[in-house]
């Protein structure tokens, strides 16, 4: 009974994702992920829809699948040319981030079924990023990672296990190759 309600709020889930996707998504991803937007704007716009977004520094074609409401991102955190978010589950960037062009996080998850197969309704597990974090370009982290305070991801990068200390990470999937020891920022 519960497998059956938990498959039945997913799919209704998905369907809330797509319709978002054609009408409000449309706006967001094709209006405020414009080049003709300025960074103010953009940071108004994607808090009207929802975001938790307290930095205006996010550059021209961010494309965001699913609810605006999942996505926060810290003070002065930086998202270069073209990133992609999908938020099915929660987003979490922490405070003064940097992240390359092409970076792209992911939350859907498809796990396996009793008998085998791969469920077509997607399961939302959290990313969450933490403070003074660089991503280098076209790095992609997975659903349900969580990421240190002052990590590096390498750029390329397949992040698919939690990165718990502060170090470089790079490789397919992503490992710490360099284990950094954290200086504190001044005040």
């Amino acid at each position: 009974m519960n497998q059956t309600r938990s498959l039945g709020r997913r799919l209704k889930d998905q369907v809330h994702i797509e319709l978002w996707s054609m009408t409000v998504g449309a706006i967001v991803n094709g209006l405020l992920g414009s080049a003709l937007v300025p960074r103010p704007l953009r940071l108004l716009g994607y808090r009207a829809f929802g975001a938790r977004i307290h930095s205006g520094n996010i550059f021209p074609g961010l494309r965001i699948h699913g609810a605006l409401r999942n996505v926060e991102i810290g003070r002065r955190t930086f998202l270069n040319a073209e990133c992609y978010l999908e938020s099915v589950g929660p987003i979490t960037i922490g405070a003064a981030c940097q992240f390359g062009p092409q970076v792209m996080i992911i939350t859907s998850h498809h796990p396996t079924l009793p008998d085998g197969t791969v469920s077509r309704v997607a399961e939302a597990r959290p990313v969450v990023i933490g403070d003074r974090v660089w991503v280098g370009a076209r790095a992609q982290i997975l659903p349900g990672v969580r990421i240190a305070d002052d990590a590096v991801i390498a750029a390329g990068a397949v992040v698919a296990r939690d990165c718990p200390v502060p170090g470089v990470y790079a490789g397919v999937p992503a490992r710490l190759v360099r284990q950094t020891s954290v200086v504190a920022e001044p005040a």
